[in-house]
């Protein structure tokens, strides 16, 4: 019971220090994703999505396994990320410890961040039967060949227009 408490606080003063950040700076990237997850001790979570991030809409897909878990749920979120400088931070490995009680339809918050410093802020709708009570990791992988447009070099000259 003592280790259910400690829990509960840790995740609650995990939530609110999401919030705080949260509301430090305006966010560098939002992104919407769904997913189905699922456990009988070890939670499986697989889904797909969407990062925006300097007006591009950038698809990924996200997989990942949470410890102490039992049901199953559908989960759909919206988020802000913050301290994404390079769109290359962004896929990785999310570590997050959480606390959730779904029956029916549930919401909360998550905060996560991988090991680039790149951290999500979800707020989330939950709907199914499901208890977690412990941590885990979610693994976001760009969908598809990710291009961005060449930077034009500057070689000092000046752009020469026509006479007409």
């Amino acid at each position: 019971m003592r280790l259910l408490r400690m829990l509960w606080v840790g995740l609650l003063l995990l939530i609110s220090c999401g919030t705080s950040f949260a509301q430090d700076r305006p966010p560098d990237a939002r992104l919407e994703f769904s997913s189905t997850s699922y456990g009988l001790l070890l939670g499986f979570t697989q889904g797909h999505g969407k990062l925006m991030f300097k007006e591009k809409h950038y698809p990924f897909s996200l997989s990942g396994i949470k410890g102490m878990t039992l049901g199953v749920s559908q989960i759909t979120a919206i988020g802000q990320v913050y301290r994404l400088r390079d769109l290359a931070d962004f896929p990785g490995r999310y570590y997050a410890v959480e606390g959730a009680f779904t029956v029916g339809q549930g919401g909360g918050s998550t905060l996560l961040r991988n090991e680039k410093g790149v951290t999500l802020y979800l707020q989330n709708t939950q709907r199914g039967a499901e208890l977690t009570l412990g941590g885990g990791g979610v693994d976001i992988a760009f969908v598809g060949a990710i291009t961005t447009p060449p930077i034009p070099e500057k070689t000092g000259k000046a752009v020469q227009k026509p006479i007409n």
